[in-house]
């Protein structure tokens, strides 16, 4: 009895410690980070946000010539990492926090993204839209180094890899001849 007592006198000269919710929202603190979104319009599908992601809630699939990036907001711990590494800022971390749902639809995105096939090979490699953003990002740096520059760009790496290996022993052979 002396607790309940206790408890009460607490209770009456603090007064209500705690908000009606969900009339009554708490105040979110400045630079809370919370659910991440996904621009598909300007993001490329590189994967870098994958590969950062610590509990995997980013998730990438290859299947017969699309990518798909899937973001479950269930694994989400709402670190921001993504935002932080994505090169193209299509990411953004906005301030609600809130996210349950009855529908495990609710707290899924998917994009989807086609992929590019190497020029020698014919392997899924990468997306079209990271090949064109590279390409627009050093059209300037490669103008003096002619087309063999450029359409490296368009060969996974492993071709990539082999031809370049190729080339530097050429250079090899022709310096040891001189």
């Amino acid at each position: 009895m002396k607790n309940i007592l206790r408890l009460l006198k607490i209770g009456i000269t603090r007064g209500r410690v705690t908000y009606r919710y969900p009339k009554d929202r708490t105040p979110v603190p400045e630079g809370l980070r919370g659910k991440p979104e996904l621009n598909f319009d300007d993001c490329i599908g590189c994967g870098a946000c994958v590969k950062a992601c610590p509990p995997n809630a980013l998730v990438m699939d290859d299947h017969e010539g699309t990518r798909t990036i899937k973001l479950f907001y269930g694994q989400c711990i709402m670190c921001g990492t993504c935002e932080e590494v994505c090169p193209v800022d299509a990411i953004r971390v906005f301030e609600e926090f809130e996210l349950a749902s009855l529908n495990r639809e609710d707290l899924e995105e998917v994009l989807q993204f086609a992929l590019a096939k190497c020029k020698s090979c014919g392997n899924y490699f990468t997306t079209n839209r990271v090949l064109e953003n590279t390409l627009s990002a050093y059209s300037e740096l490669v103008k003096g180094y002619g087309e063999e520059f450029t359409e490296m760009i368009f060969l996974c790496p492993d071709c990539r890899r082999k031809d370049w290996s190729e080339v530097l022993a050429e250079v090899y052979r022709g310096a040891r001849h001189e």
